[in-house]
């Protein structure tokens, strides 16, 4: 039985032939011989890049962070001590760090199958533990381009990030409402004409993932046979570039689980014994988006909408949890935490730019309540009403240096846990981050 990768790739290569050029029955063995030893010969084409990155970030307050605190996602909740008189998260932090400097190469190399082919590796410094930092894969994929199909196998930028981001200076990119993720994939893009183009993606997680009862990690996707799919059209134009997109992500949570069973002994006796049983748990999250990009001359105007499930994988603030259990099969129902985030950004010059960037983010919880408080799991935090970001940004590029300035506010509103995962605000907690960037590219 053919899974639904194997089902995609053989899609993709169907696509990849129908775009080909056919030989001529005029074509001659001598002649196909002479075109591979041409292409073979053909020299290949290297473009090293990358820049020296350094920030010097302060905040406020404790936030829910990754990547040595640079990637800020939102401030956390009142932590108040035992006579209520010190907010323990109300502490101000200073990071400089310059571990997100990062190196790059293009490659061009002959044709393929009457295609271009491509590749690019790209790496960064931000693979790190406590005390040390380590290189790691930002980007590692090969690329086939027809005239008017393209297929890109390897990990790049998931579609619901790449399509139209922020143009702000901090790390997180615009997260938690902008998504943010880079995956391993089968990308195939289409020109559809008259500035059409459209896209379909076949994806696993790593190394941005779902949560879930073992954490953050990519197991709830290797254990599923379902790859994320997306497909999306968008219309690119002069100044105005327009789309749409959805999402289906299937994950299985659980891969085993245990049972009370009766067993009989050899004397006749009954006793119940807890077993290890094999699980075939899914929850399935469906996320649709719809971008805009204008341009004129100097100005920059750009946002994003999206209505998400289970998210969490996209650095969105999301997850999902267990609706109801099954004491005999020892298996879970689940629900998709839901939410609805928007964001825009405006940017003005060049050499001098200036740019401002608003987002807010409402959840809306499941649809079903869940078995209890602990039976849910959420990137960042369970009593999350809503969240929204004011950032002003300056940056100023001369030659290969860019320096940056940019402040971000950002308030959460925290409630009280609720069994559906859609708490009600009943406090407002808000974090200022100033962050300095030097950027040196080469």
């Amino acid at each position: 039985m053919k899974t639904p990768l194997l089902t995609a790739i053989m899609l993709a290569m169907t696509l990849c032939a129908a775009a080909a050029p056919v030989p001529s029955d005029g074509d001659t063995a001598a002649g196909d011989k002479s075109a591979a030893a041409t292409e073979a010969e053909r020299p290949r084409r290297l473009n090293f890049y990358g820049f020296v990155r350094n920030y010097i970030c302060y905040d406020s307050r404790r936030c829910y962070t990754t990547m040595g605190e640079m990637f800020n996602i939102m401030p956390m909740d009142e932590e108040w001590n035992e006579d209520h008189t010190q907010d323990l998260n109300a502490v101000h932090e200073l990071t400089f760090v310059s571990f997100t400097s990062r190196v790059g190469v293009d490659v061009t190399g002959p044709e393929i199958w009457k295609a271009t082919s491509t590749a690019k590796v790209e790496a960064d410094f931000c693979g790190f533990s406590s005390n040390n930092t380590m290189l790691r894969i930002r980007q590692a994929y090969v690329r086939l381009t027809w005239p008017r199909v393209s297929v890109t196998c390897g990990q790049t930028w998931h579609p619901m990030a790449i399509q139209v981001m922020p143009s702000v200076s901090g790390l997180a990119s615009g997260s938690p409402f902008s998504p943010f993720n880079r995956s391993p994939q089968l990308n195939v893009a289409l020109d559809l004409g008259h500035g059409w183009n459209g896209t379909a993606a076949a994806l696993y997680q790593f190394p941005n993932a779902s949560t879930g009862p073992d954490g953050i990690t990519y197991n709830y996707s290797r254990w599923s046979a379902y790859p994320e799919v997306y497909l999306g059209i968008k219309h690119v134009g002069p100044q105005f570039t327009a789309g749409i997109g959805a999402d289906v992500l299937s994950i299985m949570p659980r891969r085993s689980g245990t049972v009370q069973r009766e067993v009989t002994g050899d004397d006749g006796t009954i006793a119940t014994e807890e077993v290890t049983v094999r699980l075939n748990d899914r929850v399935t999250g469906i996320s649709a988006e719809a971008f805009a990009d204008y341009r004129y001359g100097k100005f920059n105007l750009k946002g994003k909408a999206i209505y998400g499930e289970n998210t969490a994988h996209l650095t969105m603030v999301s997850g999902f949890g267990a609706t109801a259990y099954d004491p005999v099969t020892g298996s879970y129902d689940y629900a998709p935490i839901r939410s609805v985030t928007a964001w825009v950004n405006a940017t003005y010059g060049t050499q001098y730019r200036v740019g401002l960037m608003g987002g807010f983010s409402q959840n809306l919880g499941a649809a079903r309540d869940f078995i209890s408080t602990d039976d849910f799991w959420m990137r960042g935090a369970k009593n999350v009403d809503y969240i929204y970001r004011i950032s002003p940004s300056f940056t100023y590029t001369v030659k290969n240096l860019t320096l940056a300035l940019e402040t971000d506010y950002t308030v959460v509103g925290y409630g009280d846990v609720a069994i559906n995962g859609r708490s009600d605000a009943m406090r407002q907690v808000g974090n200022v981050r100033i962050c300095t960037m030097i950027k040196y590219s080469f």
